[in-house]
């Protein structure tokens, strides 16, 4: 019998071995004489399942082919190309990379390594990834980057659009992309697409899957756009923008150039910081006054309150405080917007940071002491003059990069199987 399952064994890593073989020997794309196999692409695939937390299924690995090979094969030409112009990066860079992937989603200093090891894929894969995303940023960063110029007159004529749209809504998007090109089947795409709304609005990270399958110049970024107005848009997402409320994943939006899934992140008004709608968790400390038949008094009252404001030291220790305190009508008020309270209350919180403690305010027979444990101030977009170049720098480094590499695709010779 132990023979037996010893020759079982045998069989069994043969015939895995076989399919390896197989898999590495495939050939799934030919970019300008250079290999894509059919490992390479088996492996990407895996890899995008574990990090968006897809299904991981038949129909899943299925839908993935197509943007998974798109994906591969851009980031091929992306190395070709800064090959070109002697455009390196190290093997501590690419390192460094993964090491603030991982802090950016929680994860303690080599989980990937062990999260990659468990569902069987290879390390290189991901680095293989990494390297591409940071070159392709090197080789913008010195080819495109110094030849966008913003000048006075393009920072003014935004700072005038700004003023002509005060008090609008303007929102932080980001995008998953993949294009309908020439013999794309489309019901086929779109299938998938729905599919991939369908995995994200059932927990799949949308910046991951962004990240792994958008075939968009901000896959890099996980997707993100940044800020813009509904009129910045193609007027098909435009559309969809006001039913869709911040963390909400819109459904497939179909437009000229290929499917679009977007999310808003956050909204907020150009120019229009108003001070009411802050929002603050706010605990109270109410010193009752003194009991009666006690030998206490005012003045003691007082002191006591002022006593109690000099001790609070943030939020951290309230609950003992307010347990040893044995107030009634002490403990959390909860999130309140400013706006919604007295005039007398908005003075004295307005200007309170986390952790701040008030001054003992008197309201009739008792004394209120009020602690910021969280505030959360209205965003606004500003004219800020540095600010509005920046952002028009890095748009337009966006859109010339995207020209960028679909001239070198252009240029490229391609060959799929």
């Amino acid at each position: 019998m132990i023979k037996n399952a010893l020759l079982a064994a045998m069989a069994l890593i043969c015939v895995s071995l076989t399919a390896l073989a197989q898999d590495v020997q495939k050939i799934v794309a030919v970019v300008n004489d250079e290999i894509i196999s059919g490992y390479d692409l088996t492996q990407r695939i895996k890899l995008t399942i574990v990090l968006s937390g897809f299904p991981d299924t038949e129909e899943t690995r299925r839908q993935l082919v197509n943007p998974t090979v798109s994906r591969l094969i851009d980031d091929r030409l992306k190395l070709q190309e800064a090959q070109r112009y002697n455009v390196t990066v190290s093997d501590e860079e690419v390192l460094e990379a993964v090491k603030y992937l991982e802090q950016q989603n929680g994860m303690r200093p080599g989980e990937i390594n062990t999260l990659l090891e468990r569902n069987g894929i290879d390390i290189e894969t991901m680095l293989a990834q990494v390297r591409a995303n940071i070159t392709w940023n090197l080789l913008i960063e010195q080819r495109i980057l110094p030849r966008i110029t913003v000048s006075d007159d393009e920072v003014a004529a935004v700072q005038e659009r700004l003023e002509a749209n005060k008090g609008k809504t303007e929102y932080l998007l980001s995008e998953i992309f993949l294009p309908i090109d020439t013999g794309t089947n489309e019901q086929q795409l779109r299938e998938g697409v729905a599919n991939l709304v369908s995995q994200i609005r059932a927990g799949a990270s949308f910046q991951r899957a962004a990240a792994q399958v958008s075939q968009g110049a901000t896959a890099a970024s996980g997707g993100s756009i940044g800020w813009v107005l509904d009129e910045e848009v193609e007027p098909e997402i435009a559309a969809v923008l006001d039913n869709l409320q911040p963390g909400q994943v819109s459904d497939p939006i179909r437009t000229p150039s290929g499917y679009y899934i977007v999310m808003i992140q956050q909204e907020r008004a150009i120019l229009d910081d108003n001070p009411d709608d802050i929002a603050l968790d706010l605990t109270q400390i109410v010193v009752p006054p003194p009991a009666a038949g006690s030998s206490a008094d005012a003045d003691d009252q007082k002191k006591l309150a002022t006593t109690i404001s000099n001790v609070v030291d943030g939020c951290r220790n309230l609950p003992t405080l307010l347990t040893e305190l044995n107030s009634r009508d002490s403990g959390q008020i909860g999130r309140v917007r400013l706006g919604d309270m007295p005039d007398h209350i908005k003075t004295i919180l307005k200007d309170m940071k986390v952790n701040d403690v008030s001054a003992p305010y008197q309201d009739g027979d008792v004394y209120r002491i009020f602690v910021v444990c969280g505030r959360n101030d209205p965003q606004a977009r500003t004219n800020d003059p540095d600010e509005i170049r920046r952002e028009i720098m890095l748009r337009r480094a966006e859109n010339r990069s995207r020209g960028y590499l679909q001239d070198i695709h252009n240029a490229a010779t391609i060959e799929t199987r």
